[in-house]
């Protein structure tokens, strides 16, 4: 079965080898939280849910894992260049990565622009849905 962390792996493995993605945020996307003094603009994924395809016989050959992710920036283009990053590394994925069969990544909706005052950042949260094939 797949876990939560191999799926964050698959995660990072997409969002850090995409050009647009990793020349924002070079290697910061974390995993459900980022340190208090991570440098912005950065990435935070979180798996949010993971839902099995039923069968009768046996072990669901196709999970339905959703992800949330959030991205920072001090400046609002620069969360909108990166919020849309992700979405084109991400949206309609298929293929195999760190393991992971991955069927399809779609992207599910966003919560858009938002402001953080006590901070003096800008983020915005992306939601995608990954159909993830599994062995039986």
């Amino acid at each position: 079965m797949a876990t939560s962390n191999e799926i964050g792996k698959a995660i990072y493995s997409i969002l850090s080898n995409d050009a647009t993605v990793s020349g924002s945020v070079s290697t910061r996307i974390y995993p459900i939280v980022a340190a208090q003094d991570t440098a912005f603009p950065f990435v935070v994924y979180t798996i949010t849910n993971q839902e099995p395809s039923m069968t009768k016989d046996g072990v669901s050959p196709l999970d339905t894992i959703s992800v949330q992710i959030d991205c920072y920036a001090l400046e609002y283009d620069a969360n909108v260049t990166l919020s849309n990053a992700v979405r084109s590394a991400l949206d309609f994925y298929t293929g195999t990565v760190q393991s992971q069969a991955i069927q399809r990544i779609r992207f599910q909706g966003q919560n858009d622009g938002e402001y953080d005052e006590d901070l003096g950042v800008f983020w915005q949260s992306l939601d995608f849905d990954i159909r993830l094939k599994r062995e039986r």
